[in-house]
Formats: structure tokens, sequence, C-alpha cells
């Protein structure tokens, strides 16, 4: 299965230090760009074997660094 996420948030920072966490455990990444009043990036990685496991260890990033927005979907 494979994973993608969406975070926002106005803070550049916050989004640096998680698209660099996530991309040393295996994650693309993509560029942090300006969407809509904040800013967005992109991770994406193939075989994830749990959605819920997924999303209780990103969900962990997202609380700690007060992440405005996260969406997650699985193909």
């Amino acid at each position: 299965m494979k994973v993608h996420h969406t975070f926002r948030s106005i803070e550049r920072e916050k989004l640096e230090i998680i698209a660099s966490l996530l991309q040393q455990a295996g994650y693309r990444i993509t560029r942090i760009t300006p969407r809509q009043g904040e800013l967005a990036f992109k991770a994406t990685r193939d075989g994830v074997h749990s959605g819920e496991d997924e999303q209780a260890r990103v969900g962990q990033l997202v609380e700690h660094f007060n992440i405005e927005s996260w969406s997650v979907t699985f193909t």
C-alpha cells in the first residue's frame, strides 16, 4: 500500500523539521510551497502495511509540532 501525507502550516521551520524527519525515514518529500495563505508539502512512501500504524506514527509528529492541517490518503 502507498501512503500520501499533506502537511500545511504558516510556520516554515516546523514543516522543514517534519520533512527532514520523514525523509530520513524513507519518505519522498516535495518542496515546501505556498498554498492558500499557508505553506505545504507532501510526503509519500510505498510499502505501508498498516494504515492505523502509519496514521498513529505520523500523527505523533503532527501533534508534537502543532501542525495546523494534515491529511493522509492510502492507495
